[in-house]
């Protein structure tokens, strides 16, 4: 027994020192595989790409992982002709976590559970002079194998982009969150315009600023997009300049907005390149929630003569593929001033408590397939029920549209402050009911009215716009009936045919035209319907 106990505790104490041994030369293997990985991946950063640099305070490696950390690191992207700095990200640290080796050494391609981007601060220069191939051709060389990437993650990142010709700031964005998962970058892909696939997504971003043109600005407050919805609030459409600072800016019309949305909600969406040659964007359904806009236009500066294209017209030509089944405008506002003279108060029209929805937004389906159509309920000048009817075939090249309306009771001295200016026309009176339809295309268009109103009076004015010219205002009154009732008919009709379009003008001229030719032919016709 005893030598048997001798036995064993003499196998125990080798057992023991061989695993002794075997630990330490794991260890010691660890921490030799660690640095010669760590000398590796230094010298290969160092040597990454001729327009790509990284510089950073400390490298943590764990070999027995696959993990890597880089402590303060600094990514610096210069132009492939120039020595100018055209992309620079700095982190407190970036991580990648579980590298597979045997992928890596014996697939061919990079396989890693996760790359986080913590506390990135990115700032990139613009220049509209390099096409996106030759950005892309930077990087070239950067890798030749295929990447798998179960997560990429960005967290409370910060995003500036300024223009490199002028170093305006173009987009600016704070507290960026984000989250992608499953990302697959093949080699043979690398030249696709999108060169990547994914599974999911999530981004959140607050106090974004976008610079949508060289006079208007885009303000979001926040925003959450994902693969089931995307939700924006307090977005706002701004011209960076006051009215009388954008009238000096300008040489031509051009109008002043101020655009805010309290929030919008896009669902069931879906996005991509078709046929790797043409980006898509398509939602079953968008919200837009109490979007208010207030537009003026100083018609003290020149008109532009530029042609106007109807809506039409401007869906069929974008550069894009857009699907939209329904759009719905909640309790909206519309605000139209213009000045046409030193009178700071101008003319203005006003929709309020408008509702809208609007269906087949879309510019992907065949002609003759479907229209778009548009319904809206809205309070004209404070107290006027509108309910319109419009629809259109977004590719037809002809612009074939129908649009009725619908108008309540009118007081016609709501539309003086317009009718003044632009017509040398008062009128008294007031309109009970208005129906028309308009039916036309780019060219010309018809209109069929008929309307019952009261009391009915038109004023000519001289020029100037301010004394009555007593003369042609009795001439005209000659021929105009005082109200519509007669003995047959409450209504009176009106109708015009052959209007043509003045297409340096937008559509809303396009409809003004209509309904003035529609009343002029309703009041001093026979009233008649056809």
């Amino acid at each position: 027994m005893i030598a048997y106990l001798y036995v064993m505790d003499k196998r125990l104490k080798k057992g023991f020192i061989i695993g002794l041994f075997a630990l330490i030369f794991f260890i010691i293997s660890t921490l030799v595989i660690n640095v010669i990985v760590k000398n590796k991946l230094v010298r290969g950063i160092n040597n990454f790409s001729e327009t790509i640099k990284i510089e950073y305070q400390g490298v943590h490696v764990n070999s027995l992982t696959g993990s890597v950390v880089l402590v303060h690191p600094k990514i610096l992207v210069y132009g492939s002709t120039t020595s100018n700095i055209n992309l620079q990200i700095e982190l407190e640290k970036l991580s990648i976590n579980n590298l597979s080796y045997w992928d890596y050494f014996f697939d061919d391609k990079i396989n890693v559970k996760s790359i986080s981007f913590d506390q990135p601060k990115t700032i990139y220069h613009h220049n509209s002079l390099v096409s996106l191939k030759s950005s892309r051709d930077s990087f070239d060389g950067a890798s030749r194998k295929d990447i798998e990437i179960g997560a990429i993650k960005v967290i409370n990142g910060h995003l500036s982009v300024f223009d490199l010709a002028n170093d305006s700031l173009l987009l600016k964005s704070e507290e960026i969150n984000a989250r992608v998962n499953m990302v697959v970058i093949k080699k043979s892909s690398l030249e696709h315009k999108i060169p990547f696939t994914f599974q999911d997504y999530l981004l959140t971003y607050n106090n974004l600023f976008y610079q949508l043109s060289d006079y208007e600005n885009l303000f979001i407050k926040q925003a959450h997009f994902n693969m089931d919805f995307y939700k924006i609030k307090n977005l706002s459409i701004k011209t960076k300049y006051s009215k009388e600072a954008l009238s000096k800016q300008i040489a031509v019309e051009r109008d002043h907005f101020d655009l805010n949305i309290d929030s919008l909600i896009i669902k069931n969406h879906d996005f991509g390149v078709k046929n790797d040659s043409v980006f898509y964007f398509k939602s079953d359904q968008i919200d837009f929630y109490q979007p208010k806009l207030i537009i003026h236009r100083d018609k003290l500066v020149a008109d532009n003569f530029n042609y106007k294209s109807l809506y039409s017209k401007i869906l069929r030509n974008f550069n894009f593929g857009i699907s939209l089944s329904k759009v719905y405008l909640n309790n909206a506002t519309v605000v139209y001033t213009e000045k046409v003279n030193e009178d700071p108060k101008g003319g203005r029209l006003e929709f309020s408590n408008l509702n809208a929805e609007i269906n087949n937004l879309s510019n992907t389906y065949k002609h003759g397939e479907t229209k778009t159509s548009v319904h809206i309920d809205a309070i004209f000048m404070k107290n006027t029920p509108l309910k319109v009817d419009w629809n259109f075939d977004v590719m037809d090249t002809n612009d074939e549209f129908i649009f009725k309306a619908v108008i309540g009771t009118l007081d016609a001295n709501h539309m003086n402050q317009f009718m003044e200016p632009n017509l040398n026309i008062r009128l008294n009176g007031k309109i009970n009911k208005n129906y028309f339809t308009i039916s036309g295309n780019d060219h010309t268009s018809r209109i069929d009215l008929k309307l019952h109103y009261d009391d009915f009076d038109i004023v000519i004015l001289k020029k100037g716009g301010e004394e009555k010219n007593k003369l042609l205002s009795g001439l005209i009154n000659l021929f105009v009936s005082k109200d519509s009732q007669n003995k047959s008919n409450t209504f009176r009709y009106g109708h015009g045919k052959d209007i043509e379009r003045d297409k340096t003008k937008s559509v809303f001229n396009y409809l003004w035209l209509n309904i003035k030719a529609g009343l002029l032919n309703a009041m001093t016709g026979d009233g008649k319907e056809n």
